[in-house]
C-alpha cells in the first residue's frame, strides 16, 4: 500500500508537494493521538470522542460542497453508532476553521480519506468487546488510488491560489483533529 501511494506521488508533483506541506501537521496529529491506548475501553472511548468532534464537523462542512467533490462515503454514522454502543454521548463539534471554498473542501476530504488507511491499522489495536465499525470502514478496491488520481489532476491543472486552498484545507483539517485529541484529557 505504501508503495502504491509513493508511485502515485512520483507521478504527481502536486501530491508530493501536498505531502511535504502537510507533513508537520500530520505528524502533530499522529503525536496527539498516540497517547490513546486503544486496547483500554476508557482510552478508546476518548479516542472515538475526539474523532467524532472533528470528523462530524468536517463531514458537515464537506456536505456543503458535495457537487464539487469526487464521490465519498461518510463515516460519521458509524462513529456515532460506535459511541452509542459504548454508552458515550456525541461530543460538541470542533469549530470549523476551513475556508468557505470548494478547494479547501477537497483538502479536507484528503485528510478524511487518508484517515481510512490509518483506521485499518488501528482497528487491530482495539480491545475486545468494543465496537470498531468506524475504524473498520476502509476503502473499497480502487477508491484511494482513484481519489489520489483526481486530487493530483486538480493540483496540476489549477491556479496557484486553488492549489494553496487545497493545501490550506489539508493543514487546517489536521489541526481540527489535533485540537480534538487535546480536548480529551484523561484522568
Amino acid at each position: 500500500m505504501e508503495m502504491a501511494r509513493q508511485a502515485n506521488e512520483r507521478k504527481s508533483p502536486g501530491l508530493e508537494e501536498l505531502r511535504h506541506v502537510s507533513r508537520a501537521a500530520h505528524d502533530a496529529v499522529d503525536q496527539a493521538f498516540s497517547r490513546f491506548d486503544l486496547s483500554k475501553r476508557k482510552s478508546y472511548g476518548a479516542f472515538l470522542t475526539a474523532h467524532a468532534s472533528a470528523l462530524l464537523a468536517a463531514e458537515a462542512y464537506l456536505s456543503r460542497y458535495a457537487e464539487n467533490l469526487p464521490p465519498w462515503r461518510p463515516r460519521g454514522d458509524l462513529l456515532v453508532a460506535d459511541l452509542h454502543e459504548m454508552g458515550l454521548p456525541v461530543p460538541p463539534l470542533c469549530p470549523i476553521v476551513l475556508a468557505d471554498d470548494p478547494s479547501a473542501a477537497l483538502g479536507a476530504l484528503y485528510v478524511l480519506e487518508g484517515s481510512r488507511l490509518g483506521g485499518r491499522l488501528l482497528a487491530g489495536r482495539v480491545g475486545e468487546g468494543v465496537p470498531r465499525s468506524y475504524l473498520s470502514a476502509v476503502h473499497l478496491k480502487g477508491e484511494w488510488p482513484d481519489f489520489l488520481g483526481y486530487l493530483g489532476s486538480v493540483l496540476e491543472a489549477n491556479s496557484v491560489e486553488r492549489r494553496q486552498a487545497v493545501m490550506d484545507g489539508v493543514v487546517r483539517t489536521f489541526e481540527m483533529f489535533r485540537v480534538a485529541a487535546g480536548s480529551q484529557l484523561e484522568d
